[in-house]
């Protein structure tokens, strides 16, 4: 694996990403966004409800709720982790770049462990839906973004701060 060091001009994109990426994807696998989370039945009752699942569906969807549910404290430990490191370097006077860095690294290689699992209940998801179930949830998934994309909360993060 290829060393960065903070004199590339590549390092602090890379430090970014991998700060992104750690902060994002718990968000995305947990489909929440705050620390009070729904447990994994109701999830699936409210998947169930939207998407009209029959009762064999429901009983297919249910593992995979709770297997998504389960990682939720372990991505929630990894972003408070992050967020740490990054409070602490931000008020000490130097910046500690290659320990940020082995924050981040440490945590890129949980989230490619947790990604696999991820991916494979996806398709276990994907299979379990009908056509018109899977065009419904796009559609709905493409009007949360487009309502997003008018409110802007979608683009380049660092318009949202400045």
């Amino acid at each position: 694996m290829k060393k960065f060091s903070c004199k590339s001009n590549s390092a602090l994109r890379n430090l970014m990403i991998g700060a992104l990426v750690t902060v994002s994807v718990p968000l995305i696998i947990s489909a929440c966004r705050t620390q009070e989370m729904n447990p994994p039945e109701r999830a699936t009752e409210f998947v169930t409800t939207h998407l009209d699942l029959s009762d064999n569906q429901t009983r297919k969807f249910s593992p995979i709720a709770e297997n998504m549910f389960a990682e939720k404290e372990d991505l929630l430990e990894m972003r408070k982790n992050l967020s740490n490191e990054i409070i602490d370097q931000m008020k000490s006077d130097n910046a500690d770049a290659a320990r940020l860095e082995a924050v981040l690294n440490k945590n890129i290689e949980q989230l490619q462990l947790k990604l696999a699992k991820f991916s494979t209940n996806f398709a276990e998801f994907h299979a379990i839906l009908t056509p018109e179930q899977r065009t419904e949830l796009v559609e709905k998934i493409e009007s949360r973004l487009e309502h997003a994309d008018k409110r802007g909360r979608r683009g380049h993060w660092v318009r949202r701060w400045f």
